[in-house]
């Protein structure tokens, strides 16, 4: 295990320790208020101010779990990214909805919202970067949600870690619901763009795509952003991943406190610029199995990438 995994597990710690410090302080001051008051005894107006402290803690952490798991959680937001490049002629657009993360279950609201608020966009392509399935019950949810989603041409996926560990001998994609990347390239676009993916765990095989294939508009989708500065060399336009979910439960002014990537919070979400290489990860729509269906400060996420071009015809 890297330092940043162990710096993770250790800020987590830390996190369940604190909560565990408001929960336990916040109960005893009160019963011990509860018990005075029911004795006829007065308390010190420091205990008095302890409790009132601890106590709003509390109700506030109370009231932040109750959002995070009944409103956040299926609160779509859609992210807007502008790509200008060369590579494509001036004037020209290619449209990408790059999806991730969603851990299907069975239907939420987001779910049964994300098809149509997806069209709603008029995608050219549709890329989603792993972790299909929380459980075998999921897999019509996904292949329903998936094949509802219109592009003009087409829907591309890769298996994430979840998918390789548990699902490997499901057929998540066939039947026409999304064209699985396997370690070559896809020409797609009429041509324009190559299509370097990979499932979870077969990284030297996109390097190997993006050096059999140099030229033109080159997309990586890969599930973890931990390939980036390893590929960055190879020059891809662009880098689509997920796997961090942006830390799911954020805290204000820190972001992220778990992210399972070796970059820690470097890469946590959002877009970044790795030498010539935009990097793009995705907060996810779904959640982690077996916890909470919760968000916090991190809803879930469709992203719109428009590839702008800013070459000659």
């Amino acid at each position: 295990m890297n330092d940043a995994f162990r710096a993770q597990e250790l800020r987590l710690a830390l996190l369940a320790l604190l909560i565990a410090f408001v929960c336990c302080g916040g109960l005893f001051l009160g019963v011990k208020l509860l018990l005075a008051k029911l004795r006829k005894r007065s308390v010190s107006r420091a205990t008095r101010r302890a409790a009132v402290f601890f106590i709003g803690l509390l109700l506030i952490g109370v009231g932040c779990f109750v959002y995070a798991l009944t409103i956040e959680a299926d609160w779509l937001q859609v992210t807007r990214v502008e790509v200008r490049t060369p590579r494509l002629p001036e004037g020209s657009k290619l449209r990408i909805v790059h999806l991730s993360d969603l851990h299907v279950d069975g239907w939420t609201r987001a779910l049964t919202r994300l098809p149509d608020e997806v069209n709603a966009l008029q995608p050219d392509l549709l890329v989603f970067t792993g972790d299909s399935l929380n459980s075998e019950a999921g897999l019509p949810v996904l292949r329903e949600v998936l094949s509802r989603i219109q592009t003009r041409y087409g829907r591309f996926a890769i298996r994430g870690n979840h998918d390789v560990w548990y699902w490997r001998a499901l057929d998540l994609f066939g039947g026409g619901v999304a064209e699985e990347l396997r370690s070559e390239a896809l020409r797609a676009a009429d041509g324009r763009l190559v299509l370097c993916g990979a499932p979870y765990g077969a990284a030297g095989s996109v390097a190997t795509c993006l050096r059999e294939n140099p030229e033109g508009l080159r997309l990586v989708a890969y599930h973890t952003p931990d390939l980036v500065e390893d590929l960055a060399p190879l020059g891809p336009d662009l880098y689509l991943a997920g796997h961090t979910h942006g830390g799911q439960v954020r805290l204000p002014f820190y972001g992220a406190i778990l992210t399972m990537s070796r970059f820690d919070k470097k890469y946590e979400m959002g877009r970044h610029e790795v030498g010539q290489t935009t990097l793009f990860v995705s907060r996810g729509v779904g959640v982690e199995p077996h916890a909470p269906r919760i968000r916090f400060l991190c809803r879930p996420e469709i992203a719109v990438i428009d590839l702008v071009g800013t070459g000659g015809p």
